[in-house]
């Protein structure tokens, strides 16, 4: 069956760039503006997923999430940004927003991005998993290895240095708080080592210090635990996306 797509976009030009890339990949595709058609659109047309825009014309993209997932908690919603915005990000997440997606993406890209969140093909890539918890590094392989994907565990900051020289992972899952060296010290040499490789810091702790400290040192998302694993897979797949195309 066809995917649907509802794209709620107040830029005219990036709602058209989204339209093109994803009709062309055999997507039906639905577009507004502004949060009522959003709303409408959502209840008439169903779709699979949504792209939905921070600012539209007449309320806020957090408003329009917040109704969507009053109606089915179960619709996987992507925020679209320009910029990173913590405090409207962690909002996003509250309301089990599923990811979070750039508006300058290149059009295979985009693609690349949207198949691997529909399922619609996942190649194989490795992934680093660093933390000091065996019953997580375990729940987190089996769910990713269940997904295609190669998982490599470390249990330490140190070793996760190690694996990553070792075994040139494309993404790294890094806990903030490690024996030894802590995450923030090794999300610091894992970008000296290779500032292309993706990094998704993993953390019990709510600090918004720590959480603003790791994106300055360039973590690409920041995950609070317990987390739901299906919210994992979506930034993992954005994540893989966004590194590949820096890769190529």
């Amino acid at each position: 069956m066809e995917k649907k797509i509802l794209i709620a976009e107040s830029e005219v030009g990036v709602r058209q760039q989204f339209y093109d890339s994803l009709t062309h990949a055999g997507y039906k595709v639905v577009t507004t503006h502004h949060g009522k058609g959003a709303l409408e659109l959502f209840a008439t047309q169903k779709p699979d997923l949504v792209l939905l825009d921070y600012t539209l014309s007449d309320e806020s993209g957090i408003e329009v999430l917040r109704k969507i997932k009053e109606r089915d908690k179960k619709t996987k919603v992507i925020m679209l940004a320009s910029s990173s915005n913590p405090e409207l990000e962690k909002e996003a997440r509250l309301l089990g927003v599923s990811g979070f997606l750039p508006k300058s993406l290149e059009r295979e890209v985009i693609v690349e991005t949207i198949d691997r969140i529909m399922g619609k093909s996942v190649e194989e890539r490795k992934i680093l998993v660093v933390d000091d918890d065996p019953q997580i590094c375990s729940l987190i392989k089996d769910f990713l290895t269940k997904k295609g994907f190669t998982v490599v565990v470390a249990y330490s900051g140190e070793e996760g240095l190690e694996k990553l020289k070792k075994e040139r992972p494309i993404l790294v899952l890094l806990d903030v708080r490690l024996p030894g060296m802590d995450g923030i010290m090794a999300l610091k040499r894992i970008k000296e080592i290779d500032p292309r490789v993706g990094v998704i810091m993993v953390t019990g702790l709510k600090d918004e210090d720590t959480f603003n400290e790791a994106k300055k040192l360039g973590a690409h998302e920041y995950i609070v635990k317990p987390f739901d694993l299906d919210y994992l897979d979506t930034c993992v797949l954005v994540r893989l996306c966004l590194v590949s195309a820096l890769l190529k």
